[in-house]
């Protein structure tokens, strides 16, 4: 409606108003510039400053405001430090925050006991000191076999003796030899059976051979380069000189009787392996008659090889602790995962009597990637890379880690190989107060898998070291010998040993953590000589006669860290290992306890409380005031100056006074953040804000379904406030259980008032994501969230508490949150961050009151950007801010004064509550901005039928700038190729009232569509819909459902492109446009000569741009995929602007040049020869 024809209309109606609307036609001007205080904090010069203190004007602190706001712009740079991603790759929570600074100091008391055994803290521990001879007992079947008249191979003759294939004085050991086909048959040897292998004794001590196995296979191999594994078949496990045992070894040839024949094939090669364990070895091993070989045919492994095992429940503690580490360090170990690719995993890590990370290893975390953290200086530094399969599970690989910084290098190490490497880490490590090994310092996170040869060094081992040794056991001789502080092979006993000069002992959570069913992975050893041997063949008739052997397996001993109070920590000041009080079992040979028996333990500790105080602090109360979810960044930018979101944060006001301790983001992105104070009267005034359980922190789901945490909580109101609000901020995190809780479940949340459920809601978002303005992001940016939404605010839910409550009496408060469904138990590890915080208020300060409270078109605030730039009917947002229900108003809008939108409004909102409404233009001219502002103002007036302004005209008035749609003229027509999902898209037509003129809402897959339209004068709408929130090509989509990639492009008829619609454009993609005029522009403007020459060209090219340019004009390069090329400013004067571009290094073919001028937007083709 024009507004000549509302002063018309004002013929019937008093002067009066008549006169209020043309005297505040005068005062617009005053009106829209409010009195705003603008306190700018962090700037993009902030690189990595998250943290800082900003002094606010001192006459903030007696101003009234009737809105603070707060204005979020990132940045994406090359000079953020976060990762190598001009914005940082992953979607991570970040907070605004103020700690509010209290003056009052405490110091928490932190209790413990003197005695930590095995991790637990009981009161008296009894248990006798190594050495001790007890042990469990287990049976074992051993066979023999009688036999006579056996034909028995030649044994060569005797050059040297060995230890092997039997060294007794070991608590185990592994022999394996190589016999070819020639060998065997040089010495006499007949295809057929096996029956028997004789040994030479060179010397012996007792005879005694305490249970022994002997296992063959065939072969191919002509080496022996490492231990074979599979394909065994065990013919001799009989042990002598030992009760119930054979007859003790003798000097000279000693008779095997195996009590199962090996076939042999007579062509194939032979490996024979010896092993044995025995907790109780010789004082001196037995040595054999050998001869010398040249080959590689024979490998030993002394001792019984162990290896610590963690389950995902367990975990270990060095004493190695309460040390200053230095600036170098080199951590390494053989590691075998079991089960943990694709989780978060802590494999280690050191600490400080802070809490605060000196060294950590995730391998993987759940995106199966190896972080290597080392450093404790303000923060960390951290390597990372992805693992293959075959590098996290199943697989024994050798790893090393190092850091050097003085060098700010840091390394990891695969099987002696390079693996990955970074620079410019120069944090020192300092203190390590405890060192976690198999969980995270809390033991919250944990590893699963096998891990042998552990080694600390404080010195960054060089390559050549490393690969050197990493295969080898390593003692005195080794380079750096001096600089081991822990090195355990979890060799030979079930605890670990220390093999370091250091001692420092190593504290498991559980027993049984140490075992010996894998074969050794370092220190095994190429032998050049062989036992002699013959072996017997023939026929045995006899049957196989079975034994029952008690092999004595020492019982394994606990571990006590004795602990003292010492400069606000509690060291680690001596330890003991003995055989805890208990008994002995006896179990049989299918591992079945059959018996026990008590024993007695010679020394006792007797347990104390031991309390120690961290250092005096200031009471701060960490004040979340708004939540960020940073977006993923590869391939993603918020464009050259920054994507700004605004916060309401009225609310919190009270802490942004005088000298602010403010944290905000973190340093994936640039940020500039600063904050209007808009002094004014507000609705209602805020008296107070106080967390009603906590400030803001994160809660397991299952706390929160079981009424652990959240629990009903007396809150006593102000007497002195009238209002009162809960607002609420929650995130849902962790991919957890079937259903990944709580990112991607959504789950049901309540407020019960004194008992009564008063509010329930979800935080689902299901389309928010989709619609983000931010598309074309890195990951899996448009699916629906628990909360939130990558690269976008976290959404508050405000809940009225007024209506239940009386002031100065206490309340009830109680969160409530549906069950872990009982089909998907394994939910219950997800959580949730949480703030929930009560607000008091004054009564209101108005009755009958209205304000635009926003404009969401046309606008260009770019967080609107997907309905703008537009000329569709303009949507404001009406909020009632008076006590009275608000029932009727009259909103005026205009661009230009005095030509105006009137339109009256009936409803119903109470205090607060809002409503969008569309304005309906009757006539295009309406967008003639004959000022040239681009300014749209829309005024609410006429309150409740009181005639003219409301009870506070300054909120009742909005103005926004904005951008002029694009304009098409002439016939153009939609080119639409869709995907192989083309069910999921629909596109349509619109005209500026929403009206639909022509739509596709049923495609076909992999089908091109040419729609024609020639439209008359008018604004205009094309929107393209997913149904799945992937666009029409997604990366995610294309990998894992097998979703091609379609195309939406506008060409002219007989011309050039107009637009590109973007493939990733999440739910919906508009392009809203004019015909036949251009908003805010007079007609003789807008004349512009393009030239682009040379056209085809083969390098560079000139563009030309002659016409009204007003000094500011743009280009982009897009390929015929939409992709774009190259994005620059032109060299602009006012009427005149040239570009120049080399396409020497691009491919032959056809390019779109898009220029972009102050008033249009033209589309040139450009060919490469």
């Amino acid at each position: 409606m024009r507004a000549y024809a509302y002063f018309r209309t004002l013929k019937s109606k008093p002067m009066r108003k008549l006169l209020v609307f043309l005297s505040f036609l005068t005062l617009g001007i005053q009106v829209f510039s409010q009195d705003t205080t603008w306190v700018q904090t962090f700037t993009f010069d902030s690189i990595t400053a998250r943290r800082s203190w900003f002094q606010f004007p001192q006459e903030l602190d007696t101003m009234r405001f009737e809105k603070v706001m707060m204005f979020y712009k990132l940045k994406c740079s090359p000079l953020t430090t976060w990762d190598q991603y001009d914005c940082g790759e992953w979607d991570y929570l970040t907070y605004t925050r103020v700690f509010d600074h209290t003056g009052v100091f405490d110091s928490v008391a932190k209790n413990s006991s003197r005695y930590l055994s095995n991790w637990t803290s009981p009161n008296v521990i009894n248990y006798t000191p190594l050495p001790y001879t007890q042990s469990n007992n287990y049976l074992r079947d051993e066979y023999t076999r009688s036999v006579s008249g056996l034909l028995y191979s030649t044994a060569e003759n005797s050059t040297n003796s060995s230890p092997w294939p039997f060294k007794t004085d070991e608590k185990g050991g592994r022999f394996q030899m190589l016999l070819t086909q020639s060998q065997l048959a040089q010495a006499g040897v007949q295809a057929g059976d096996l029956q028997s292998l004789k040994l030479y004794l060179h010397a012996l001590a007792s005879g005694s051979l305490y249970y022994p196995s002997i296992r063959i296979k065939s072969t191919n191999d002509t080496e022996l380069l490492s231990f074979h594994t599979n394909g065994f078949m065990e013919v001799y496990n009989a042990s002598t000189g030992i009760p119930g045992g054979l007859s003790p070894l003798v000097l000279g040839p000693n008779e095997l009787v195996f009590y199962q024949a090996f076939t042999w094939d007579g062509v194939s090669n032979i490996i024979l392996e010896f092993a044995f364990e025995n907790d109780t070895p010789s004082p001196s091993s037995l040595s054999f008659e050998s001869s010398s070989i040249s080959t590689n045919q024979a490998l030993s492994y002394q001792g019984k090889n162990g290896h610590l095992t963690f389950n995902g429940n367990n975990y270990t503690m060095l004493e190695y602790s309460d040390v200053v580490m230095g600036d170098e360090v080199t951590i390494e170990f053989w590691a075998k995962g079991n089960g943990v690719a694709g989780t978060n995993t802590s494999f280690l890590e050191a600490y400080d009597t802070l809490g605060n990370r000196v060294l950590n290893i995730h391998m993987p975390w759940s995106n199966n990637n190896l972080y290597w953290d080392a450093g404790n200086q303000t923060g960390y530094d951290r390597i990372n890379k992805a693992m293959a399969p075959n590098e996290i599970d199943s697989v024994w690989n050798h790893w090393a880690f190092v850091k050097k910084q003085s060098t700010g290098e840091m390394f990891i190490y695969k099987n002696g190989v390079l693996w990955h490497s970074g620079t410019g880490l120069t944090r020192s490590m300092g203190y390590i107060h405890r060192f976690i090994l198999g969980a995270s310092k809390d033991q919250g996170i944990k590893w699963k898998g096998s891990i042998d040869e552990f080694r600390v060094f404080n010195t960054a081992l060089s390559q050549a070291t490393i690969q050197a040794n990493y295969k080898n056991k390593i003692d005195a001789t080794h380079p750096n010998w001096t600089n081991v502080k822990v090195y355990y092979d979890f060799d030979n006993t079930n605890y670990a040993v220390d093999k370091s000069p250091n001692q420092f002992k190593l504290m498991p959570s559980e027993f049984g953590m140490i075992q010996f069913d894998e074969l050794p992975v370092a220190g095994v050893k190429q032998e050049m000589l062989l036992p002699l041997f013959s072996f017997g063949q023939g026929v045995v008739s006899s049957p196989v006669q079975t034994a029952v052997l008690s092999q004595k397996k020492l019982i394994e001993p606990i571990v006590v860290f004795e602990q003292m109070p010492l400069f606000r920590h509690f060291d680690i000041v001596n330890s003991y290992i003995g055989l805890p009080q208990g008994v002995s079992y006896q179990y049989d040979q299918n591992g079945h306890e059959i018996g026990q028996m008590p024993y007695v333990t010679t020394s006792q500790l007797l347990n104390a409380p031991i309390v120690c105080y961290n250092p005096p602090y200031e009471i701060i109360h960490d004040v979340e005031i708004a939540r960020y979810i940073t977006p993923y960044g590869i391939q993603f930018d918020l464009g050259p100056n920054g994507f700004t979101w605004k916060y309401d944060v009225t609310d919190y006001q009270m802490y942004l006074k005088g000298m602010v301790d403010l944290a905000a983001h973190n340093t994936q992105e640039l940020i500039d953040l600063k904050f209007a104070f808009i002094k004014g009267i507000p609705p209602r005034d805020v008296h107070a804000r106080q967390p009603i359980w906590s400030d803001f922190k994160s809660y397991n789901f299952a706390q929160m379904a079981n009424d652990v945490v959240l629990q009903e909580k007396p809150i006593i109101l102000s007497d002195t406030s009238q209002m009162f609000k809960i607002k609420t901020r929650m995130s849902g995190h962790g991919q957890v259980g079937d259903g990944a809780c709580c990112e991607w479940v959504p789950n049901d949340h309540q407020i019960k008032v004194d008992g009564v459920p008063r509010y329930n809601w979800n935080i689902w978002q299901t389309t928010d994501c989709g619609d983000n303005p931010n598309i074309g992001q890195g990951g899996t940016w448009p699916y629906a969230r628990e909360g939130w939404c990558p690269g976008d605010r976290v959404k508050e839910h405000e809940f009225e508490l007024t209506p239940y409550v009386t002031p100065g009496d206490t309340v009830k408060l109680d969160y409530v949150i549906n069950a872990v469904p009982s089909n998907d138990p394994g939910q219950a590890g997800g959580n949730y961050i949480a703030a929930y915080d009560l607000i008091s208020y004054s009564a209101p300060n108005f009755q009958n009151d209205a304000s635009i409270s926003d404009v969401l078109n046309p606008n260009n605030w770019e967080y609107y950007s997907k309905w703008n730039p537009t000329c569709q009917n303009p949507r404001v947002v009406l909020k009632n801010t008076g006590a009275q229900p608000l029932t009727s108003c009259r909103i005026f809008a205009w661009i230009t004064y005095g030509d105006n939108i009137v339109y009256d409004w009936t409803g119903n909102l109470g205090f607060l509550e809002e409503t969008v409404i569309e304005l309906p233009v009757d006539n295009i001219d309406w967008w003639t901005d004959l000022y040239s502002h681009q300014t749209f103002t829309a005024w609410v007036a006429d309150v409740n039928g009181i005639i003219g302004e409301d009870e506070y005209n300054q909120n009742s008035l909005k103005s926004v700038k904005f951008d002029a749609p694009e304009r098409i003229d002439g016939a153009f027509y939609v080119w639409l190729t869709t995907n192989n999902k083309a069910s999921e898209n629909k596109y349509r037509l619109i005209d500026h009232a929403g009206n639909i003129l022509f739509q596709r809402d049923v495609l076909t897959n992999q089908t091109q569509y040419k729609d024609t339209f020639n439209l008359a004068p008018g604004c205009y709408s094309i929107i393209v819909e997913d149904s799945d929130s992937d666009g029409l090509g997604f990366w995610y989509s294309s990998q894992v459902e097998g979703e091609t990639t379609g195309q939406m492009r506008l060409r002219q008829v007989g011309g050039s492109y107009i637009e590109f619609f973007p493939a990733d454009f999440g739910n919906y993609h508009r392009y809203d446009f004019s015909v036949g005029f251009t908003l805010g522009v007079k007609e003789e403007e807008l004349a512009h000569e393009i030239a682009v020459f040379p056209n085809p060209t083969t390098g560079l090219t000139t563009i030309e741009v002659s016409g009204s340019v007003y000094n500011d004009a743009s280009i982009e390069l897009y390929d015929l995929s939409g992709r774009k090329l190259l994005a620059e400013k032109m060299n602009a004067t006012e009427y005149f602007a040239e570009s120049f571009i080399d396409l020497s290094q691009m491919q032959a073919g056809t390019y779109l040049v898009r220029i972009t001028t102050n008033q249009r937007v033209y589309t040139k083709e450009l060919v490469k020869q």
